[in-house]
Formats: structure tokens, sequence, C-alpha cells
């Protein structure tokens, strides 16, 4: 008789996996687990609800207390080497704990005290329950990107979906990083192979729509901030350390400072970057990425300083070329880079800062050569027959036109040989191909859009009560949505 698969999933606000949760237990007879990272309010539908039937679900804000004084930092130490981790790595490249909170500034022990509680929370769990699966997606912060490292160790299947870049589809993936595809996996692809998804645009497609939702209108506006403001969060802010130091006053007032400065930087841009840039002159093209994103933060940990990275390219390009840098448009959602930041990379003599709504592909086809921390960019320059170098991993990485940096010191001799590499574009459809048979349709920008309408006030505020009903109208309204997705992990279980 055939054991019963045991299911830990990670279970927050995006509500992605409590929905997925929902259809599978309607295909699978299975015990199903959780992780709940959420805030004060939903939490509450969480601990009342009766739509999945979870074996058993631990909070994980309940285990984690910043004013222990004791750490052991002997556990910490075994802990690296038994998993092979770096803590400090994933511990600095945490958004609430270093460079990007301006609310509270955190102390070492608090850090350490937060390490050693969640990670003793994972093992107690793991050790619990021994699941098969973990199931999640592209982690977003730490701890649960750590708890997927350690089911990684611990040989417990992971299926984590991320954005497959391609046609906006996305896949179920270990490693997010490398799509845990084999660098020969192109070796096998016929020459001839035929672009299974002929839509190419449909990633830059939905991404335009994405960033129009993630703009709310006035009214919207006024509608999250008079609800923020009568809800009594006090004990969400003692609770939970990704609140810490929000204070009502400090919020709206950094959210009246994020305005002002969304407006004066892009004004700054407007008047000091190039809006027609002269596409005939020899140049290599940067595309930044958004900062504060674990696109650089996870998958990039030591390239974060893109400033840093940019000047290393500026001094290794010919002399008779030039750096093309251009923000990436989605920065308007983190309110620009300081202007302070944006002047730096202009004192930088060889190189023009191009407008951010300047066609991003148009700077590809005609650019010499590409270089990105991590990005679509890369990928797309395949298909124009241009080549690229990365700082940081990418699937696509294992195409031969598509160069990684491993050694600063070289950057130089990189740049000389990617710009005398042959591209083939037909390598764009083998990469499309070798995804082709694990990818499938389901666009998280649209999800994502969806959940905040149905849930959020004012499509902002997250921190709102949530019935059962709602989430019931929400499941059902979604099913189409969520069908290819729930199909996935069947699949990709069932191969296990």
């Amino acid at each position: 008789m055939l054991k019963k698969p045991k299911v830990l999933f990670w279970l927050n606000g995006v509500y992605l996996h409590y929905s997925l949760a929902y259809y599978l237990q309607k295909k699978i007879d299975g015990e199903f687990f959780g992780i709940v990272d959420i805030n004060s309010k939903p939490k509450k539908f969480f601990q009342e609800q009766n739509l999945v039937n979870f074996k058993k679900m631990w909070y994980y804000h309940d285990f984690i207390n910043t004013k222990s004084k004791n750490i052991d930092i002997d556990y910490l130490l075994n802990f690296e080497k038994k998993y092979k981790l770096d803590l400090w790595k994933y511990a600095l490249n945490e958004r609430f704990f270093y460079l990007h909170n301006p609310f509270y500034k955190f102390t070492k022990n608090e850090i350490l005290a937060i390490l050693e509680q969640e990670l003793k929370l994972f093992e107690s769990i793991l050790d619990e329950i021994n699941p098969d699966y973990f199931l999640t997606y592209n982690p977003v912060f730490h701890p649960q990107l750590l708890l997927l490292e350690m089911c990684r160790a611990k040989q417990i299947k992971v299926l984590s979906m991320c954005g497959a870049t391609v046609n906006n589809l996305s896949i179920l993936v270990e490693n997010g990083a490398t799509f845990d595809l084999d660098s020969n996996a192109m070796a096998s692809v016929p020459s001839n192979s035929q672009n299974s998804n002929p839509q190419v645009d449909l990633y830059n497609a939905d991404f335009k729509e994405y960033l129009k939702g993630r703009n709310p209108n006035v009214t919207k506006k006024i509608t999250a901030l008079k609800d923020y403001l009568s809800t009594d969060d006090s004990d969400l802010i003692k609770s939970n350390y990704q609140y810490y130091g929000r204070s009502k006053s400090k919020v709206f007032l950094n959210s009246l400072l994020f305005e002002y400065n969304k407006f004066i930087r892009y004004r700054f841009l407007q008047k000091n970057s190039i809006i027609q840039p002269d596409l005939n002159t020899p140049f290599v093209y940067f595309p930044m990425n958004v900062d504060e994103e674990m696109n650089l933060l996870h998958y990039a940990p030591f390239f974060t300083n893109q400033i840093e990275v940019i000047r290393h390219v500026a001094k290794s390009i010919p002399i008779d070329h030039v750096l093309y840098v251009k923000d990436h448009i989605a920065s308007k959602l983190r309110g620009w880079k300081k202007i302070d930041y944006y002047k730096e990379l202009l004192d930088i003599p060889n190189l023009k800062l191009i407008h951010p709504l300047f066609d991003n592909d148009e700077l590809v086809k005609k650019s010499k050569l590409i270089v990105t921390i991590r990005g679509t960019s890369a990928l797309k320059a395949v298909k124009f027959g241009k080549p690229s170098i990365l700082f940081g991993e990418e699937p696509f990485q294992i195409i031969p036109s598509i160069f990684t940096v491993k050694n600063l010191n070289l950057l130089p001799e990189l740049i000389k040989e990617a710009l005398h590499c042959n591209v083939n574009s037909e390598d764009y459809k083998k990469y499309e191909t070798v995804l082709s048979s694990r990818t499938f349709r389901f666009n998280m920008y649209d999800y994502e859009l969806t959940r905040n309408q149905h849930f959020w006030s004012g499509g902002i505020h997250s921190n709102v009560l949530i019935s059962e009903k709602d989430m019931l109208s929400f499941l059902e309204n979604n099913e189409e949505k969520l069908s290819d997705l729930t199909n996935a992990h069947i699949k990709s279980m069932s191969k296990n």
C-alpha cells in the first residue's frame, strides 16, 4: 500500500500556496502541513479556516523573539557546517536587516537571535514530519530561502514556482538560479528545433500591465491610508520583526517622502538622462536591476552594489566603446534611485545615462555587447544575435554566447572575448525547447494584481481581516488561473 505523501507548504499573504493546497487536496490523497508567515489580521483566517485540511500549522512569527540575549553561536556554526550555508550572506541580503529598512536598525544580536530561532524551528518541523515535498515560490525573504536550502540538503523534494522568463510561463524547480539545468542540456536539441511558444513578447506585455496595476489611483491610495490609520496594529509591531519601528506617524511621513522623492528623482532623470541616444556609436549596454529585489539579493549576493559593478565594466570596455546604462523601468516602484546615485553614474567619463523609458529592446539590438548582473536582457540578446555577460547566475547561461564573470581581474579579457563571439540566434529557440516540457501557463503578475484587488484595502493595505467567504470567492473566481498550476504540481509529484 502506497503511503500518503507528506506535503509542507509555505503560506503567506500571497495566498498562492494556500490556493494551491485547496485544489491539490481535491486531486491527491496526502497529509498537508503549513508554515504560516503572515501579519496579524489575516492570521485569524488561517487559525479558523476549514477550507483546507492541514494536519498541522506553525505560525512563524510566534517562534521569533529578538529580545533573546543568549545566542547559541555554536549551534549556528554547526548549522553552517551541516548544511554548507553561509548565514551572514543570507542575513545581510535580507532587506529588513540591512540597507533597505527606513524604520528600524537591527543589531547583530537581534539578527543572530532571529536566525537561531527560525533555524531551530525549521529543523524541528522537518524532523517531526519528515515531508516528502516542500512547496513554495521563488523566495523573496531569507527564512523562505533558508528553509528551501535546508530541504534540498535533506533531499526533500522542493517544488519552487518561478517565472520562466520565456513567454511569461512558469516552471517548478529546486534551484531558482539554474532551473536545475545541466550545462549540456542544449547539446541534444536539434538546430532546427521549432519555437514551441512563438509569442515571444508576452513577458513584456504582461509586465507593463503589472506596472500599471501597481500604480493605483489617488482614490484607492486614500482608501488604503484611511484604513491603515484606523487600524490598531500595535501587536503586529511588537510581534513581527518585519514591522519593527513602523509607527503610524513614521509610515505616513515615509509615504509622503517616498512620493516626493519619486517626483524629484524622475524630474532629475528627465533633465540629465539621454532621451534619444545615438545608436550608431559602438556601445556596451548595461541594463540595471531593481534594487531591494531577490533578483540581486538572493541570486547575485556579492554584486548588490550596482554602481561598483558598473565602474568595473566601465574600466574594462575597449577604448573606442561607450557604456550605455539605463535604469529599470520598475525602479519607479521603489521611488527611483537617489539623485546622488545617478550623479555618481554621470561622473563616469565613458558612461552615458539613458532615460528609463527608452526602448530596452532597441538598446539590446543596437549594442555590441550586453553586460548585466542578472535579467532577461541577456536572454533577449541571443534572440537579437548579441553576446552578453552576466555577473550573477541565470538558467540561460547554458547558452554559449552568454558568459559569466568568474574573476573580476579578468573582466577586460572576458569582454574582449564576448565582443568577438559569434552568436547563433537559433540558441534562443533551443533554450525554449529545453524548457518547453517543464513550463506551464501561469501569470504571476496577473495573479498578484488579482489578489491585491480582491483582498487588500485600496489594492495596497494588506493587514486586513479575511473571511472564509472572501477566500472561497477568490478561489472559485480564479479556479481556471490555478488549474494549470495545480496540474503542474501533480505532474511533478507523480514523477517522484
